[in-house]
């Protein structure tokens, strides 16, 4: 049977994603019709109205950095619309929805069209990468809701495109040679490795989390060139240069409501919103608790006391698993285990780690091993949204057993990523029987 083209799968995602545009107008034009619930995620619309502010702000909403005043129009800060807690790069990506709010949204259908043809363009597997992105109906349904989370993903598709011209990441299986070995590594590229800097540097100004790849392509760098080589410092260099220019420029705009919400927030975040993380009812119990704690307690619930474990385990497991298993199979690891380990955690998250799977192999997994992993995943989440349901719709008080589901989710989470990485080692080669002789 003839596979399918890139090409005709990409037109397939692309018209799923229009006929759900579509199916989002509807329902958002008669809630009433669909129990009061809207498709489109809130995100979008605070997105929007962030958007709205900048472009057209009153004079209680101008920007408030050092040269806004001398911009040739009106800026505005989309700090003033409540929770607007992104980077002003997302305004300006979306900044097509002034003319129609369609067109804002099919910029985000063209980002997730982008991302595909980027990674099969680094050697990545045909069936994974459409199955997984492409035809994705979790993916799909996300971007049409209007969360903007195709666009990390796609700096992710790009960064490892760049690491991997410049000699950094895994070489790519070529499946038309004999044995069904790796192609050789190509010749590293110091004009490549530059655009990866530049590249992770943009990635973590749009959003923060990819700033944990530092550690793993460190030690990918410095496999190759020693741990405080040249090319180490000269990748440190672009990547500091890129972000201060890119940081600065916003900061000059938007002044001290950019750093505060788009970085400085998150450090002292307390979302007590009920997600998936395993923080959720301390962080809501140390919100509601009329005392103040103190000592020990007060120690524990201070946002950094799930800050610190979480960025240490991430930041380790660069170190050490990029010389074990590969730079994008050290990469997914990080990223799962940031999430999993994250104080909020939403199914939007979900997405940042798929760009990187069709990337990595493990030959050491099994299929019913990964079946059974991916149905315990799949159970446990379907748990805790039954029982999120009865919170925020029925209005049960079923706080202490939405936290247990949200344990039960955290610990398949953390034993699938065991049978993941005992999967992404390739088992040792069976002895022949010379071998076994001696």
């Amino acid at each position: 049977m003839r596979r399918p083209s890139t090409r005709a799968l990409l037109l397939v995602s692309g018209g799923i994603q229009l006929a759900l545009l579509a199916y989002a107008a509807y329902v958002d034009a008669h809630p009433e019709r669909f129990g009061g619930l809207a498709y489109t995620d809130v995100d979008w619309r605070v997105v929007a109205d962030g958007l709205a502010i900048t472009a057209s702000p009153s004079p209680s909403q101008l920007a408030a950095g050092p040269l806004a005043p001398y911009a040739p129009f009106p800026i505005g800060s989309p700090y003033h619309r409540a929770t607007f807690r992104y980077t002003p790069l997302l305004v300006l990506v979306l900044a097509p929805a002034l003319i129609a709010p369609l067109a804002g949204r099919l910029v985000l259908v063209a980002l997730t069209l982008a991302l595909p043809p980027v990674l099969l363009g680094t050697g990545a597997d045909f069936w994974k990468t459409h199955l997984l992105w492409t035809l994705n109906p979790v993916v799909l349904n996300i971007t049409t809701r209007g969360s903007p989370e195709a666009l990390p993903c796609l700096l992710t598709a790009l960064l490892v495109a760049a690491l991997r011209k410049a000699g950094l990441g895994t070489p790519p299986v070529d499946k038309g040679r004999a044995g069904d070995k790796g192609s050789a590594a190509p010749e590293p590229s110091a004009a490549a490795a530059d655009a990866a800097a530049a590249l992770l540097a943009i990635a973590a100004s749009y959003k923060i989390y990819p700033a944990i790849y530092v550690a793993s392509i460190w030690a990918a760098l410095a496999a190759r060139y020693g741990w405080f080589g040249a090319r180490v410092w000269r990748f440190g260099l672009v990547a500091a240069a890129t972000a201060l220019v890119l940081n600065g420029a916003l900061y000059a705009v938007w002044g001290d409501d950019f750093l505060h919400h788009t970085y400085l927030y998150h450090l002292s975040r307390l979302d007590h919103r009920h997600n998936f993380s395993a923080y959720f009812l301390p962080i809501y119990l140390n919100l509601t608790s009329p005392a103040p704690a103190a000592g020990l307690l007060a120690a524990l619930r201070h946002p950094l006391a799930s800050f610190l474990p979480q960025v240490s385990l991430v930041l380790g497991a660069g170190l050490a698993l990029t010389p074990a298993v590969g730079l994008e199979a050290a990469m997914f690891f990080q990223t799962t285990l940031f999430i999993v380990f994250n104080k909020v955690c939403t199914s939007q998250y979900f997405l940042w780690p798929l760009p990187l799977v069709p990337l990595v192999a493990f030959p050491g997994l099994r299929w019913r091993t990964l079946a059974l992993c991916l149905a315990a995943w799949v159970g446990a989440q379907a748990l805790w949204l039954a029982t999120a349901y009865r919170l925020e719709f029925l209005g049960e008080p079923v706080y202490l057993p939405l936290w247990a589901a949200g344990l039960l989710l955290f610990a398949v989470s953390i034993a699938g990523l065991g049978a993941l990485l005992d999967g992404a080692v390739a088992p040792a080669p069976a002895p022949t029987p010379a071998q076994l002789s001696k």
